[in-house]
């Protein structure tokens, strides 16, 4: 089970202040570290392209648990389906790099949630790539859309820090 205080980075807490010194601008209340392993590498000697939606799943699926909407246990209690992902490449991601997902919902509807993303070097907070994920809430045993169930809002809102409000559109 993850825990978090305020930042989950391999068991590390940082503070807000320490991020925003170095994510050019971006700030998240949320980053998953990642590490590059060789099975990322394409034939020109970086990370391919898909491998940057994985670290991105990495991200949310910390995220999900960190803000407490799922277990990681239960598959079967907790449905979500991507419905979009849209990414940015910036700058190519090589082997050895030190590197962390910054991942927060930026929109909430009526059954999605969108979460924004950036992909940055560790240690400089260069961005690498940012982008965004729509992801839908679902019910696997009717296999239908479903409403953000309530309890799920009230986390994300608290989470994130911000007022209550309903950005349905």
């Amino acid at each position: 089970m993850l825990k978090h205080t305020k930042y989950l980075i391999t068991g590390a807490q940082l503070s807000l202040n320490e991020f925003s010194q170095t994510s050019a601008g971006r700030q998240f209340n949320y980053y998953h570290p990642i590490t590059v392993r060789y099975a990322d590498l394409d034939t020109q000697d970086h990370v391919n392209s898909a491998s940057f939606i994985t670290y991105v799943e990495s991200a949310r699926m910390a995220y999900y648990q960190v803000v407490g909407l799922w277990d990681g246990q239960n598959f079967n209690t907790f449905g979500m389906v991507v419905a979009e992902q849209q990414i940015s490449y910036l700058k190519p991601i090589r082997f050895g790099q030190e590197l962390h997902v910054g991942l927060g919902v930026s929109h909430m509807g009526t059954k999605s949630l969108e979460f924004s993303f950036q992909v940055e070097e560790s240690s400089t907070g260069m961005a690498l790539a940012r982008g965004k994920v729509v992801m839908v809430v679902y019910d696997p045993e009717g296999e239908h859309s479903i409403p953000i169930p309530p309890a799920w809002r009230e986390k994300i809102n608290l989470f994130e820090k911000r007022e209550e409000r309903n950005d349905t559109a």
